[in-house]
């Protein structure tokens, strides 16, 4: 397989469970349907899909931020500042056919056809290459690095969290869907800030964060963008950490994990019918939580359980069995749904049902799952706790570490080690 001309790693193989890699790029169904010239001007053309339901997609790269045409016309549309703000893509291969691209930095691998954009809306085809996002920012925040629910990593650090426009899932309780699904919804907001590598670190450093996080929206449609911001982190001494859905590729982990620490995932649902609301499938994700593990990130795994759509048990219980068999030291987060976007009318999770799911999954052999963003009720499930004698090893309330007991790595009292990147470098 070659990848923009290079041979690809071993690793980054495609997944052989990915059945989407053996379709005719001639049929209307496996087309991508989104024009350039639509994302200049904003809109899609009479009878074709909108970039929100664009079937296919684009591919990637890493070039001077200088090509990615900084500068905004007055009144001009986000999809055209967008567009300018790109530079040839990395994460592609030729074909399936003369013309066409297929992009490998999400698991829809959307295959383009010329001056045709993908599934995010944001990775297209101009004149033969591939365009990806680079050089801007959509929002970034310096916060404690357990707001982006990871929890065996820097404890208590600052983390500088960044995002940009676009997603491959549609979900309907996102919580920054402002910006994920800007291209998607009239109420999205925000202007592109222009910054580059070197300046978006600065400022991490300069806030005195140890963690650097590319989150908010999709960072593996941007993992161009993200891995030239992440090779300045790590040369000044940064934990990078991706937060991502997970609907990823082998070819994009591999790509992402010289320079990255952390792959932190939302695993959402299990079934066809949950993934299919969001726009995705189950197997890629569950696929790159083990390749992620397997190629030395540290993985932490979210599942937002929304009532009425993801909460039964049965189907929790059958995650945590998927999460174990990968690595029962992989934290688990069960997180509690508050109604939001597209999913107002819904109730809040009830706090217990999530303990009576954290329980299970402890009894049948998770090692560390959690219950934090209803600390108000549930404060015993924030901490982490020795697998071996269960004293508290390190103790928080509502994303706030107050207290790390580690040493060494290790549990003060017994001795047992707690896997995790607990250490100021890089690892």
């Amino acid at each position: 397989m070659v990848t923009n001309g290079r041979s690809a790693p071993e690793a980054a193989m495609v997944d052989p469970r990915d059945s989407r890699d053996s379709r005719d790029p001639r049929d209307p169904g496996s087309r991508p349907h989104v024009r350039v010239e639509d994302l200049v001007r904003g809109a899609a053309p009479a009878g074709e899909r909108a970039p929100a339901e664009a079937g296919e997609g684009s591919a990637g790269g890493e070039r001077a931020l200088a090509e990615a045409g900084a500068g905004s016309a007055a009144g001009e549309p986000l999809t055209a500042k967008l567009a300018r703000r790109t530079v040839p893509g990395v994460l592609y291969e030729r074909g399936p056919e003369e013309g066409y691209l297929r992009c490998t930095a999400c698991a829809h691998r959307c295959v383009l056809s010329p001056g045709r954009a993908g599934a995010c809306g944001i990775r297209f085809e101009k004149d033969g290459e591939l365009r990806v996002p680079f050089g801007y920012v959509a929002r970034h925040y310096v916060r404690s690095v357990e707001t982006n629910t990871i929890f065996h990593v820097r404890p208590g650090a600052r983390s500088l969290t960044f995002g940009m426009f676009g997603c491959d899932l549609r979900c309907p309780y996102c919580q920054n869907w402002k910006v994920s699904q800007a291209l998607r919804e009239p109420e999205g907001e925000g202007e592109p800030i222009d910054i580059s590598a070197v300046d978006l670190v600065e400022v991490a450093v300069a806030a005195g964060c140890g963690v650097l996080a590319s989150a908010y929206n999709e960072p593996m449609i941007t993992a161009e963008w993200a891995r030239a911001v992440f090779t300045e982190a790590r040369r000044r001494g940064l934990v990078t950490a991706l937060i991502s859905d997970g609907n990823t590729t082998p070819e994009a982990l591999a790509y992402m994990r010289p320079v990255t620490d952390v792959f932190r995932v939302d695993l959402k649902g299990w079934s066809a019918d949950q993934y299919r609301t969001l726009g995705g499938r189950v197997e890629p994700v569950l696929a790159a939580i083990g390749e992620a593990r397997r190629l030395g990130y540290w993985v932490e795994v979210v599942t937002l359980v929304v009532p009425g759509f993801n909460d039964k048990a049965a189907g929790l219980r059958a995650l945590g069995a998927e999460i174990a068999g990968v690595d029962p030291d992989i934290p688990w987060h069960l997180n509690a749904f508050y109604p939001r976007y597209k999913m107002r009318d819904r109730l809040t999770t009830d706090p217990a049902f999530l303990v009576d799911v954290a329980g299970v999954a402890y009894a049948r052999g998770m090692n560390y799952v959690y219950v934090s963003n209803v600390a108000d009720r549930v404060r015993e499930l924030s901490h982490t706790r020795c697998p071996g004698c269960h004293e508290v090893v390190v103790r928080r309330f509502n994303y706030e570490t107050q207290e790390v007991l580690l040493s060494g790595g290790a549990c003060p009292a017994c001795g047992t080690r707690v896997p995790g990147l607990w250490g100021p470098a890089a690892a």
